[in-house]
């Protein structure tokens, strides 16, 4: 283990000033996926299927109170927040319950995919790094060849080289680790999502059927009153 990274650290060393810029990169790609993998698997998200399943049953069940509890069992779940914000309004118009889902699933949508962009962005500049510092290291490798003594210059070669293949490789590395990392918990990120639209949905539609069977429930008959007969005699 220590063998290795000293081989990394001499790596890092040979490559000249853009691996630093490439080491600050891969720091906040680290810092950015840590804590969105946090979020995103322990924070935000829920056990969809058990929870819906749950709540779903008691909106049929007219039992909103009790479903509206359930909802409240990860407070910071964005499911259960997207479902309690219609439910509080049960009773008022399906415009009403609509509007409350879909403003509350605009407020999470940012909060499930940020930092994903910057992910990906950082990818794109570690490979530019790697490339700048590639040329970089090749210009003044062969720019050091004019004025060197004909005994250095192999060996001011291979040092400019070794610079230019060192930050080639650091930066491919950040990059393809930040792009599988993007990958990943965008995956995550969009299944978080489609669970809001698809159980928002049987939500409304359950709601809905609701409110048209209370629509045409006839009226009951109202008894008719006794007939006043005046009997004489």
């Amino acid at each position: 283990m220590g063998s290795n990274f000293e081989i990394v650290a001499v790596a890092f060393q040979k490559g000249g000033v853009f691996m630093y810029f490439i080491g600050v990169v891969g720091v906040f790609v680290f810092a950015i996926s840590v804590d969105k993998f946090i979020k995103l698997f322990y924070v935000y998200s829920i056990d969809s299927t058990p929870f819906m399943s749950q709540v779903l049953k008691l909106i049929q069940s007219n039992n909103v109170d009790r479903a509206l509890k359930a909802c409240q069992i990860k407070e910071k779940a964005v499911l259960p927040m997207v479902i309690r914000a219609g439910l509080l309004k049960y009773g008022k118009p399906i415009e009403d319950i609509q509007g409350a889902i879909d403003e509350t699933y605009l407020k999470v949508l940012p909060l499930v995919q940020s930092g994903l962009n910057f992910i990906a962005t950082f990818a794109n500049l570690s490979t530019l790094l790697g490339l700048l510092g590639t040329i970089t290291g090749l210009i003044i490798s062969f720019g050091s060849l004019a004025y060197a003594d004909p005994s250095q210059k192999q060996q001011l070669l291979a040092k400019g080289i070794a610079e230019a293949m060192h930050c080639t490789a650091f930066g491919l590395i950040i990059a393809v680790s930040a792009i599988v990392l993007h990958s990943y918990l965008s995956n995550k990120a969009n299944k978080i999502l489609d669970e809001i639209d698809r159980y928002s949905v049987n939500v409304m539609n359950i709601v809905s059927e609701q409110y048209r069977t209370v629509r045409n429930k006839p009226l009951s008959k109202m008894p008719e009153p006794p007939l006043n007969i005046d009997r004489k005699g």
